[in-house]
């Protein structure tokens, strides 16, 4: 795969798309890219562009668009995460694995057992944080779009705002009888939603909420994995249901 690179979709026109900052010094300092390199564009909305480095300043690049496409973004139905928060960083490894196994949109959620609360401005941050890395996953792994990144909200807010047509599963540890894959259709719904737990797993009350949203509760069989273990590994038996992967 050569050189990728994202640009926001306002500046997603015209002939001559320039470039700097963080941008530049990856095409120029990461990649070593010179004028009459090749770069592939995307605005992360499924749109793509070939494009030459025409010229080359110490603070930005100018890129001559030569050809359009519509690139190949995740088919399939529209596949929502809601992430509990986690401790550290694990939060940031869902994001990054998410999107490179085709999730459309990642709700993180504050739960009854989960981290304490972010105030407004740190989520904000974490948002942005997060965001920026599904646009760096989004490049290395060859989307043409990029997952969209929710605001943190309250867990109960999230599962009542599911669409109605989705098929909606919530991993629970107690669950076991009930295997994600059981619950799969032989065709594809329009869309789905999981629900992932924090470290101290869901309250017997918040998967009563799960369950009167339509949610149904179902596990990994005698497997107890951790939260970022179980986003990704349901993820994984989705995509290969949906025949994305394998």
């Amino acid at each position: 795969m050569g050189a990728r690179l994202h640009v926001d979709p306002a500046r997603f026109t015209g002939d001559t798309i320039i470039v700097s900052d963080e941008d530049h010094r990856y095409l120029v300092r990461v990649l070593r890219l010179g004028v009459g390199d090749q770069v592939t564009l995307f605005d992360g909305r499924g749109g793509e562009a070939d494009a030459t480095i025409s010229r080359l300043g110490p603070r930005a690049v100018e890129l001559h668009v030569e050809a359009r496409r519509q690139g190949e973004a995740t088919t399939g139905p529209l596949l929502t995460l809601v992430q509990a928060l986690a401790r550290g960083e694990k939060l940031d490894l869902v994001v990054q694995k998410a999107t490179e196994l085709g999730v459309g949109r990642i709700i993180p959620v504050t739960t009854q057992r989960a981290v304490p609360r972010l105030d407004t401005i740190r989520a904000a941050s974490r948002r942005a944080r997060w965001q920026k890395i599904a646009r760096e996953a989004a490049r290395q792994c060859g989307r043409a779009d990029v997952p969209e990144v929710e605001p943190v909200t309250a867990l109960p807010l999230a599962l009542d705002a599911a669409p109605r047509d989705a098929l909606k599963l919530v991993l629970w540890e107690e669950a076991r009888q009930v295997r994600l894959r059981e619950l799969l259709p032989a065709e594809p719904p329009p869309a789905i939603v999981i629900v992932v737990g924090p470290e101290g797993g869901f309250t017997s009350e918040e998967i009563a909420h799960a369950r009167e949203a339509g949610f149904s509760p179902v596990g990994f069989g005698p497997r107890i994995l951790r939260t970022e273990t179980a986003s990704l590994a349901a993820l994984a038996v989705v995509g290969y249901a949906l025949g994305d992967l394998g």
